[in-house]
């Protein structure tokens, strides 16, 4: 059986609190499904750290919009993350390090996205 993942990012915006320090292009929010909030900083995608294990959002902008394309943990290396989020067709990828423990980071990864198999996105 297929496993997709069911993205459940919402684009929650640049931070206004980072506005006047001059900053707010480099973070970014993402809602997960319950509406929780994440601040994510921002790379391209061919320039982002590998942060083994990090939540990432790898994201597509279309025009003033981002969108989610893949959310999860991410691969070990810079060389494995660019070619992931050159296979998604991501402009950037979104790092979320505030999760501090595994669970905050599981929790966290269930919140943006979660598994579904090929009959259930159909369905």
């Amino acid at each position: 059986m297929n496993t997709r993942r069911i993205i459940h990012a919402f684009d929650a915006g640049q931070p206004q609190a980072l506005a006047a320090a001059g900053i707010r292009s480099r973070f970014h929010g993402w809602r997960g499904i319950s509406g929780r909030r994440y601040l994510t900083t921002v790379y391209e995608a061919g320039e982002a750290p590998a942060y083994e294990g990090a939540i990432i959002v790898l994201a597509r902008r279309e025009g003033d919009v981002r969108v989610a394309v893949w959310a999860g943990r991410s691969p070990a290396s810079p060389r494995a993350l660019a070619r992931l989020a050159q296979m998604k067709k991501a402009d950037e990828v979104h790092v979320h390090l505030i999760a501090e423990t595994e669970r905050d980071r599981a929790d966290a990864e269930a919140d943006l996205m979660s598994p579904a198999t090929v009959s259930a996105i159909a369905g």
